[in-house]
């Protein structure tokens, strides 16, 4: 299975960003000349750079964590929406203050001018989206990936003098009662095997996360969860009060 880094250059997240923003930072220097020439810029381009780069990692490593992949979709655009809008406005100010009227001694356009402004926006909320949907590839690889892997999983398991061939994506979840841990499987039938739930768990992939003193559950069925229970196909399992909703999801 392929890990996060696998998808850096060098292994090396902050070697890849790094390398991501100069590239960007040439290409749009170069883009974005005009009359005033190479150097203005690439000068405007190192003034509004930090200010996308900014945008970017409050969507990729806050917006998109805590709300997009939590499916709040309400409260991720509000919030994208929201930082699109502030990186406008800082970015239009930038440009004003240290471009047009710093450098080309110009402050006719006016500070909030609003095609000006709706330019900056778009800006900003193009760099943003490029970045998010890279982001988002990654995640959906390592995710297929993972999967897949589940798929070809096989867990063995002993139980009534038989070695029973269980697919582990199968298993809805595990009941520990005594020194015996039930399986519940998809197809609603059961199996009993003897052991603990502890030792259970170290046979399982990630995928699965102990809940509760006596239970293990695939996350990959749940389908509802309060603080008190996890809801697994008609499933009501308890869950322990210090299980937090990191790891049901992450």
């Amino acid at each position: 299975m392929q890990s996060a880094n696998s998808f850096y250059l060098f292994n090396s997240r902050i070697a890849t960003h790094s390398v991501f923003w100069v590239l960007y930072y040439l290409l749009f220097g170069l883009i974005w000349v005009g009359e005033e020439g190479y150097l203005a810029s690439f000068y405007l381009e190192f003034v509004l750079l930090p200010i996308r780069i900014l945008a970017v990692y409050i969507t990729i490593y806050f917006l998109l964590p805590r709300f997009l992949l939590k499916r709040r979709f309400r409260s991720f655009f509000i919030g994208y929406g929201l930082t699109m809008l502030l990186g406008g406005i800082l970015q239009r100010v930038f440009i004003h203050l240290f471009y047009e009227e710093l450098l080309l001694n110009d402050s006719t356009t006016g500070l909030f001018n609003i095609m000006s402004l709706v330019r900056a926006i778009i800006l900003i909320n193009t760099t943003a989206l490029l970045v998010l949907g890279i982001k988002l590839f990654q995640l959906w690889s390592l995710e297929h990936d993972k999967n897949k892997s589940l798929e070809s999983e096989i867990l063995e398991i002993r139980s009534n003098r038989r070695t029973h061939r269980v697919p582990v994506k199968n298993i809805l979840f595990v009941e520990g009662l005594g020194n015996y841990v039930t399986y519940h499987l998809a197809d609603k039938s059961k199996i009993t095997s003897y052991g603990s739930i502890k030792g259970t768990l170290k046979e399982l992939p990630d995928n699965f996360r102990r809940v509760h003193k006596s239970y293990i559950v695939n996350k990959a069925y749940i389908k509802s969860y309060d603080a008190m229970t996890i809801d697994i196909q008609d499933n009501a399992i308890p869950r322990g009060k210090s299980i937090s909703d990191e790891v049901l999801l992450n």
